[in-house]
């Protein structure tokens, strides 16, 4: 029998790698980071969360820990060519238990998961450990990773690509890109000790320099500008020009100090492949987002919190292979939808002329008239929904159905019998969950490893009696889960461990025959499903 040094190996240790690596921990599957650094990034990156990734760090038990480095939903404004607010984004709405927009410090972030995996026995980070190349075989693959210098072999069951947008992971297999990259190239710069308390994005959509500045925590601010024909690099990257770029947006962060500064091009391209035999690729290996909607890295936690519950379950026999093909099936459709609502973001962020600018701006001022179109905007309600159209879930359509099959479950609060409110996430645990009624009709049990049934009461009914042991009793006192139920129409459904719906379950003959064969499709245990 081979011997392998882990289950899996990821590359990269960016929020991507970290929090598959998390999830992974948290599963019992032994995990090995391979980086080429000597540590994480030191610098800010991504500085944008969003609530979904709140709600992923939240499983992992390391919200807490996180939640006083970020200043919680903040909203964007947009100026117009002659400096005058035309239009805001405040998301007031925590379906998903988090704000929707936050600002934070990557280098914060990463740090912090970084140290959490220390308490996993079953978890390795190997800095300055460099991936030169790999074979893959039959049941693993083959790692050649060069330290200090010298080659040294890993064999592991599973690869993952986290390693950016030059992952040597993805060009050593050979996958090409799909989409487009822009020549138009932007100046970041990071600062520190910012004394204007304004929280919110404020984006400057002025065809003589379209700019945006971005307050976050720890009195930091970023401002990003775009470059004009001609500029180089060179020519914008020394402080004195950097500052003069400030003095035109906010005068009083003229002197502050500069962390970083950096010319980037943006690009809006994805993967034509995420997997390719026993290696896969995740984040900004897979995909390259336009910064506009600040989804980048954010896409990148929804790969890691789709790919890990599949990854675990194949390694510990729970699952066939076949499952790890639903990964792009599911994710890479999604991941470029967010990518096309950045560019057409963009649009609007990046006008190329007075009348190009005042006709977009005009056109948008006149919906935000229609109450219905300003909410849509105002609440981020353009944003792609998480939903999977292909994909491990119960395809069958439910007209009416709130929350359809395959798409991300709210997560409202329950009250337990001591009274105690908590966030759904916590009550179901990290893995697979079933909610249903407390007086629904009696079904099937259901054979999934380490699946967690929760008795739901409705919002107007009491506890008449304390659970029994080892039951989980939870009040619906926010009446989310009892809409989505009532509009299926069904009395339980099947949460998969990423909080995806994987199917309701009415009782009916037809319902757990789709069940049963979903689930023996990818080689879960469904045996009890049978009529």
């Amino acid at each position: 029998m081979t011997a392998f040094d882990c289950d899996v190996a990821i590359v990269g240790t960016g929020p991507t790698g970290l929090v598959l690596a998390h999830l992974l921990a948290q599963a019992g599957v032994r995990t090995w980071l391979i980086e080429k650094a000597s540590d994480t990034v030191d610098e800010a990156r991504a500085v944008s969360i969003d609530d979904e990734s709140l709600r992923t760090l939240q499983t992992m038990g390391m919200l807490e820990r996180f939640l006083p480095m970020i200043v919680q939903s903040y909203g964007v404004h947009y100026y117009s060519w002659r400096n005058r607010l035309f239009a805001k984004v405040e998301p007031t709405s925590t379906e998903y238990g988090h704000p929707k927009r936050n600002a934070f410090r990557q280098q914060q972030l990463v740090a912090l998961l970084r140290d959490g995996l220390t308490t996993y026995p079953h978890v390795q980070i190997r800095f300055e450990h460099e991936l030169m190349q790999f074979t893959q075989t039959t049941n693993g693959v083959d790692l050649q990773v060069q330290h200090q210098g010298q080659l040294q072999a890993l064999r592991c069951r599973w690869l993952v690509g986290c390693d950016g947008g030059r992952s040597t992971v993805r060009q050593q297999l050979g996958i090409e890109w799909e989409g487009s990259t822009y020549e138009q190239r932007w100046l970041i710069a990071d600062l520190i000790g910012r004394t204007s308390p304004f929280r919110h994005t404020r984006t400057y959509c002025d065809p003589q320099r379209p700019a945006i500045r971005l307050p976050g925590p720890q009195s930091t601010v970023r401002y990003e500008f775009m470059l004009k024909p001609g500029e180089t690099p060179e020519s914008v990257l020394p402080d004195s020009q950097v500052r003069a770029m400030i003095a035109q947006r906010e005068p009083s962060d003229v002197g502050l100090t500069i962390l970083r500064k950096v010319v980037y091009t943006f690009h809006a391209r994805i993967a034509k492949q995420w997997r390719v035999d026993r290696t896969l690729i995740a984040g900004d290996a897979a995909h390259l987002t336009p910064p506009f909607a600040g989804q980048g890295m954010n896409s990148g936690v929804r790969d890691a919190s789709n790919l890990a519950w599949k990854l675990a379950a194949v390694v510990h026999g729970q699952a066939h292979e076949s499952l790890l093909d639903t990964y792009a099936q599911e994710r890479a459709p999604h991941a470029w939808s967010l990518i096309q609502m950045a560019l057409r973001i963009g649009i609007y962020m990046q006008p190329q002329s007075a009348w190009g600018a005042a006709l977009a701006q005009g056109l948008l001022r006149l919906v935000c008239w229609v109450p219905r179109f300003r909410d849509h905007i105002l609440h981020l309600k353009f944003k792609p929904k998480p939903r999977f159209f292909q994909g491990f879930f119960d395809a069958t359509p439910r007209p009416g159905a709130l929350i359809p099959a395959g798409q991300l479950l709210p997560q409202p609060q329950l009250e337990g019998f001591d009274g105690q409110r908590r966030w759904l996430d916590d009550a179901m645990g990290p893995g697979w969950a079933l909610l249903r009624w407390h007086d629904g009709p009696a079904l099937p049990a259901l054979n999934l490893a380490g699946l967690v049934v929760i008795d739901l009461l409705r919002a107007e009914e009491d506890f008449l009696s304390p659970p029994g042991t080892g039951q989980r009793v939870f009040r619906d006192v926010q009446a989310v889960l009892q809409t989505m139920l009532d509009s299926a129409p069904a009395p339980a459904v099947l949460v998969r461990p990423d909080r995806y719906v994987c199917a309701y379950l009415d009782g009916s003959a037809p319902n757990l025959a789709r069940l049963h064969t979903l689930l023996q499709s990818q080689g879960m245990d469904s045996q009890s499903l049978k009529a």
